[in-house]
């Protein structure tokens, strides 16, 4: 069987990227003996696969973009829509996969398999532009024709019958694994020390890693802070990573606003490699989000042995189950309430610290490649 990957996204696209990443991680291990893959990849999208195909995209291309959305409304095909992708191993492909949402597997002529990672747009369309709404209306109809949906938990599960009117039987959840940077990251704990100094990092901290998008709720957080520091007398340290998107600014001057200068600390980039001693060396991971279909960082958490305490939104309460604590991410005072919680009791973050591993040990990449294995195989063989 040849297998197509899409590789599209780009690294500051956060937590799709990483997906991809790890499928691709997951294939090369466990399934290049049984499979010929073959990535099909952007500029951008680093080289991981032997057989690879790098796609060039001209900009100004608009006449390909209308011929695409011309074609997906009305199923009149002007020219060929697929200028780039007429190659030799492309079309020779048996299954095309995409990682994540877009119009190409649908105008590829193959089986296909794509992921939808959530429907944001659908309860929080104030968080994007007209065009952007537009877009992901026109995109999402390729899981509607796609052979099988792939997404990371039931509620995105629901979702997509809900919008998309997809059959049941045709959608496999399938929750992505901790990266390999954290499954095989070997932590030194001589090397702890290094790096509290060279992030200049207090004894105890929060941690959020997440990029500066309105929902990501950075100011809601920051307001639980300070209100810690007021009703509790707690003096409570934050630590952010992640790329400055458009809330950037406005969280960074709440920040000065509110006086927490010495307790909120932006580290800007972080590399892969550094990323499990920032989580080993906090006293908690915090999850404030309004809206997350599956969260990546309390995978990583659950597997480093970090207590999370996290927003009661979407899919989170099924990813964290009983393993951390959960608060209504539009409330403060309910979310300074578990935070002081987790943070002042130690018998507590060891209890979710031995929940969170029960939730995570099974999440391996061997065990994903296996489930991965049993819808293509469906899909091609009707096992």
């Amino acid at each position: 069987m040849r297998v197509g990957i899409l590789t599209l996204s780009s690294q500051d696209s956060g937590g799709v990227y990483q997906y991809t990443i790890t499928l691709l991680e997951s294939f090369s291990k466990y399934l290049k003996d049984k499979y010929e893959f073959i990535q099909i990849k952007n500029t951008s999208f680093p080289k991981m696969l032997d057989n690879c195909i790098e796609i060039k995209h001209s900009k100004s291309n608009f006449n390909l973009k209308i011929r695409r959305l011309i074609h997906t409304f009305t199923g009149i095909k002007l020219g060929d829509i697929l200028e780039n992708y007429n190659h030799p191993e492309i079309e020779n492909t048996d299954l095309i996969i995409s990682p994540s949402i877009t119009l190409l597997p649908y105008h590829m002529k193959k089986p296909y398999i794509v992921t939808i990672h959530d429907f944001q747009q659908e309860y929080y369309p104030e968080f994007f532009t007209l065009k952007e709404r537009i877009s992901r209306k026109i995109v999402y109809k390729t899981g509607q024709k796609a052979n099988v949906v792939v997404c990371e938990s039931e509620y995105v599960k629901k979702d997509i019958i809900k919008f998309l009117k997809v059959p049941e039987k045709k959608i496999f959840v399938i929750p992505s694994p901790p990266p390999l940077y954290i499954q095989h990251k070997k932590l030194e704990e001589h090397k702890y020390e290094e790096y509290r100094l060279k992030y200049d990092l207090p004894n105890r901290y929060l941690f959020y890693p997440a990029q500066f998008w309105y929902h990501k709720n950075h100011i809601n957080l920051i307001k639980a802070i300070k209100l810690l520091e007021d009703k509790y007398g707690e003096t409570i340290n934050l630590i952010l990573v992640g790329s400055k998107k458009n809330n950037f600014d406005n969280v960074m001057k709440e920040i000065q606003n509110l006086g927490l200068q010495n307790q909120v600390k932006y580290l800007g980039y972080v590399p892969d490699e550094d990323m499990p001693y920032l989580y080993k060396l906090s006293t908690a991971l915090v999850m404030p989000t309004l809206f997350e279909s599956v969260s990546i960082p309390i995978w990583e958490a659950f597997y480093l042995g970090v207590p999370v305490v996290s927003s009661n939104v979407c899919a989170l309460p099924e990813q964290v189950g009983n393993a951390g604590l959960l608060f209504d991410p539009y409330n403060i005072e309910d979310m300074a309430e578990k935070i002081y919680k987790i943070w002042i009791d130690e018998e507590l973050r060891k209890t979710l610290v031995r929940k969170g591993y029960e939730r995570i040990k099974d999440f391996t990449l061997e065990n994903y490649a296996k489930e991965w294995e049993k819808i293509m195989r469906g899909v091609l063989y009707n096992e």
